[in-house]
C-alpha cells in the first residue's frame, strides 16, 4: 500500500511529514518512470523539506523500510 501523486507536469518538487504521523520512503520519479531519488526513513511530524532532487512527475510514498524491503534502487 501506498500514496502515488501525479503532477500534470514534470517539475521539481518538495514534500514534507507535517501531518504525518509514520515514517515513510519517498521515492520521486520521471516521467519515464525512473527512480530520480529515494528519501527512506522520513521522520514524522517533521515540517523540514525534502526535496525531489530533479524535475519528477510522480511522488510515491510506502511505509518506511519498503523500498530496501522491495530491493528499489
Amino acid at each position: 500500500q501506498g500514496m502515488l501523486f501525479v503532477f500534470g507536469e514534470e517539475a521539481p518538487h518538495s514534500f514534507y511529514m507535517k501531518n504525518t504521523l509514520i515514517p515513510l520512503d519517498i521515492l520521486f520519479i520521471d516521467r519515464d518512470q525512473t527512480i530520480v531519488k529515494i528519501h527512506r526513513n522520513a521522520q514524522p511530524l517533521n515540517e523540514a523539506g525534502i526535496p525531489s532532487g530533479g524535475p519528477v512527475q510522480y511522488v510515491l510514498e510506502v511505509k518506511a523500510g519498503m523500498s530496501d524491503r522491495w530491493g528499489i534502487e
